[in-house]
């Protein structure tokens, strides 16, 4: 798993993942991810194309929503499948997140800019 160290913070874990279109079964493999990752250090970060609709991921993790924009269909997004969670008791602190449209994907990447909690961005 890539790991990322913040300046004075320690280590930030990060996962990326793309789960099943099929329901349900991408639900299973969203904690079967979560599980795993409780072994690397927090804070923990899990991105990705979760095929998942907007609060769906926390419900089903209790991880918190680092964005909140809608991804999917790209030329015209009305709902949020690509998330970035993260899994801590003092999580990274959210300067900004965007979802720019790309000519490459059917879905808008969810791009989210942190920073430690002293301001620093990261």
């Amino acid at each position: 798993m890539p790991q990322c160290s913040i300046p004075r913070g320690g280590p930030l874990s990060v996962a990326t993942t793309h789960l099943s279109f099929v329901p349900g079964w991408n639900g299973a493999q969203l904690r079967l991810a979560v599980r795993a990752l409780r072994s690397l250090p927090a804070p923990r970060v899990l991105l990705g194309d979760l095929n998942l609709p907007g609060p769906l991921p926390r419900s089903l993790t209790g991880w918190r929503r680092l964005g909140a924009l809608p991804t999917y269909p790209a030329d015209k997004p009305r709902v949020q499948l690509d998330h970035v969670l993260a899994h801590s008791r003092r999580p990274p602190h959210v300067v900004a997140a965007y979802a720019p449209a790309v000519p490459i994907s059917d879905h808008r990447p969810l791009i989210v800019d942190l920073a430690e909690m002293s301001g620093r961005v990261l």
